[in-house]
């Protein structure tokens, strides 16, 4: 199971259920959320390849080769709610995996969702009474699927169409609208993309 092992795909019939789940509370087209999960994780088989090693400086090792990476969480924005976040879970800090960074910025981003431990944090509360648990989890697939439709709802993609959900995914991933970067603009076109892919099956599936 996904929430045992932390690296295995979610069905596309249950992604679709957790979809629809948040869909209901937030207005964003379930096919749009599991676009942004496919994006970001392929459906949680991503969740990242790092282990946290010190909270000072935010330095990791990569989880299959050992080597000491630097930026893998940033300490002054993150360290702390990631600390605060699994000791509510249980969790062990230094055995978590959470993304590597990438060639620009930190790493540090949890579960399915990608969402790094302070943005998490402020979402957590909202998550947890949409989902009726105690402490939101970003590595459960329902609360991963929650806190990206919210977060994409509170960037407009509650509004619905193109553009709207066009300007979500590339604020999702960059905080930028598409038209002020250009890799942010390729983020979201992969994005639209793929959620026509997605709602072409769930049309199918449905009979539509």
């Amino acid at each position: 199971m996904f929430a045992l092992r932390d690296s295995a795909a979610i069905p596309f019939e249950e992604a679709l259920k957790y979809a629809n789940q948040a869909s209901a509370k937030t207005g964003v087209r379930p096919a749009f959320v599991l676009a942004i999960l496919t994006q970001e994780s392929a459906l949680g088989k991503n969740v990242g390849s790092c282990y946290l090693t010190d909270q000072t400086t935010g330095a990791g090792v990569g989880a299959n080769t050992g080597t000491v990476i630097a930026k893998v969480m940033k300490p002054d924005r993150d360290v702390g709610p990631f600390v605060d976040l699994l000791g509510r879970l249980g969790r062990q800090v230094y055995k978590t995996l959470v993304s590597c960074p990438q060639a620009i910025g930190w790493g540090g981003a949890m579960g399915p969702a990608q969402f790094i431990p302070s943005t998490w944090a402020i979402f957590a509360g909202r998550i947890a009474n949409a989902v009726g648990v105690t402490v939101a989890d970003p590595w459960a697939p329902l609360d991963a699927f929650m806190a990206s439709s919210m977060y994409l709802g509170d960037l407009g993609a509650s509004a619905g169409g193109y553009t709207a959900e066009h300007n979500a995914a590339c604020k999702y991933y960059s905080g930028k609208a598409c038209a002020a970067s250009s890799w942010a603009g390729t983020y979201g076109d992969q994005v639209l993309a793929k959620a026509k892919i997605i709602q072409d099956n769930i049309d199918f599936l449905q009979g539509a």
